[in-house]
Formats: C-alpha cells, structure tokens, sequence
C-alpha cells in the first residue's frame, strides 16, 4: 500500500478537490490496510468510487480511499438465475453491458446510471421502474470494527434512494452479489420508457437489449453527460408529502404531478424537478453553477466552480422551496470533507 500526500478526489463535479492522505486501491487487503492506517491516526476514512454522487471540498481532511477492485465471477446457475459476484471498483454501465452480452437480464433499466458497482447499493440506484435493491444478493463489506462480512440484501436497510450504507458510517462495499434472471423477464411499465419505445422498436417483440438502447437514448436527450457537463445527476431527492399538501401545491401550480406510494397511502411523491422548475430556477444561475435547462433537478458546473459555489446554489434552492411551497428537498449526494 502506498500512502499518497494531497491526493487528487474523483468527482463527476469537476471540482478541484485533494485529500490530505490516500491511497489508491486495487486489492481488498489493501483497503484493508489503508482502513487500518486510517483508524491508527484518528483519521476518518472515506471510500470513493468514480465520484459520481459526492460533493468533495476543495481540502478534505478525511483519509481518501479510492475504490479500484476489479473483477466480475460467475457464481453459480440454478432456477432459472444467476448469481454474479462484481467487485466494488467496476463501472457500473459497462457491467449492465457486460450482463446483456452474457444473456443476465434485470439490470437494463438502470443503463448509463454514472458510478462504480460498489456505489448502487449506497444510495440504491433506481430509475425507469427498477431498483438495484431488487437483484442484489449480498453485499460482501467491511463493517465498522473493519472486519470483512457478508450482508444479506435485507440487512441493507434499503429504502427508496437510501441504505444502510447512508444511514451508518465507517461501513465499506467490497463487492456485490447480484442474483439475475437468465431470461428476460421485462420491466416497462414506466411512461417514459413505453413512449421511447414505441418510438423506436414497437412494442412488441421488445428485447432487454432494446430497454437499455431506450433508457440510454433517453438519459442522453434529458442529462448532461458528466464529461461534457460536470454534474452529480439528481442533486435532490423526490420528497415524499401528505396526501392534502400535495393537493394544495397543486392547486397553486396546476402543472405538478404527484404519485402514490404503496408503502404509505397517507403520503404521495412530489416531483422536486417540477417545484425547482415552478420557482424558476432554470433562469438563475450564479457564476459558476446552474440548472441543467432540460432537468433542473441536475445542478452543473458551468466552469471552475468550488463545492462552496455548488452547495450554496443549492441550499438557496432548498431555502427558495421550502419558503415558497413548505416542502424541504433532501441533498441526494454526500458531502466529503
């Protein structure tokens, strides 16, 4: 393991961030040592993937562990699935590619989600009508003492865009094991989706190849690519309100749609693209921030902005929504200091 001094954070923002000490690591002894390393100096140890749902400052003082484990293992068949063990540092697109090239179907929904395989499960990536939550068989992780477990995908805590990963620190993803169906079995129930579809193939004779074409085609027309556009994707979490709050808001701005919950009838999901949108937030950017013009849920950074910039632009937005509609937005990414 090689300690690196002032090293370099990934981050889809582009924000020019270095952690005091780090290390890149392509082994999970080293992450194990690293951890290790960490803890005998009172430092606060901090896994990083590609970056693609952080806000890091410009320093960080936490100890920097950038993920780098490689390696994608065919456990086993039977039943009708498969059982895929994928370490934390894969590519998370180039794995749902990788899935269809074998014939492992379930993951097309979730095509072109920026981010490493060990990051799905922390904030439990959805989109298009799945969540990865549903093919995650455990998750292999080092636990708070830094000891190596595996935790079944109910001891994940998972709930819509959280984990237990979010919720507890000083936990680590090692590896994923995801548990697949080896015939398609599709999911296009999502408006979107079946109107991008019908566009293109029809929908009959869908393939899960097809799906993720679709999902592709329609995150690229609605998000900025991250290479060309520095942003983190949803910068807000979807807020969950009473039934009779979201019939008000409606009353006022007739636009917002709001969804049922089946967890909780009591409650519906709001929209936070469209109270971002109402308030007019797309025409006003600061100097070096602003809302992406086709989702205004993504914030961007349109050229040398500092994680200050982001988050005050952000918190304004927060400030501007909860004065205005009463409803609080929740920060998706985590902050890294």
């Amino acid at each position: 393991m090689r300690i690196e001094h002032h090293l370099p954070i990934p981050n889809t923002l582009a924000l020019e961030a270095r952690a005091e000490q780090g290390v890149f690591a392509t082994t999970v002894r080293e992450v194990m040592e690293a951890r290790d390393y960490a803890e005998s100096r009172g430092l606060v140890f901090v896994p990083v993937g590609e970056g693609s749902n952080i806000v890091p400052h410009t320093q960080v003082t936490s100890f920097v562990c950038v993920m780098r484990l490689r390696g994608i293992e065919l456990l086993k068949r039977s039943n009708g699935l498969i059982w895929v063990k994928v370490a934390a540092g894969e590519n998370w697109h180039d794995f749902v590619l990788y899935c269809l090239e074998q014939s492992w179907f379930g993951l097309e929904n979730l095509a072109l989600i920026p981010g490493s395989v060990g990051a799905a499960p922390v904030q439990n990536i959805g989109a298009y009508g799945a969540d990865v939550s549903e093919f995650i068989d455990v998750v292999e992780v080092l636990n708070t003492k830094g000891a190596r477990e595996v935790w079944r995908g109910d001891d994940c805590n998972f709930t819509y865009r959280d984990s237990r990963f979010k919720q507890e620190t000083g936990l680590t993803i090692l590896s994923v094991t995801f548990r697949l169906p080896s015939s398609p079995q599709l999911m296009l129930d999502y408006p979107d989706l079946r109107a991008e579809l019908e566009c293109t193939t029809g929908l009959e004779n869908v393939t899960p190849r097809d799906v993720a074409q679709a999902v592709t085609a329609i995150r690229t027309k609605k998000l900025p690519a991250p290479a060309a556009h520095p942003n983190v994707g949803s910068f807000f979490k979807n807020p969950r309100v009473a039934v009779g709050k979201a019939q008000s808001l409606q009353k006022i701005y007739p636009e917002l749609k709001f969804y049922e919950l089946d967890d909780d009838p009591a409650r519906v999901k709001m929209s936070a693209a469209q109270l971002i949108d109402q308030l007019g937030w797309k025409n006003k950017p600061a100097s070096h921030v602003g809302c992406w013009q086709k989702q205004p849920l993504v914030l961007v950074n349109l050229g040398g902005a500092s994680s200050d910039e982001v988050l005050d632009f952000a918190a304004a937005i927060q400030k501007d929504v909860k004065r205005q509609c009463g409803v609080y937005l929740e920060l998706e990414p985590s902050v890294l200091s």
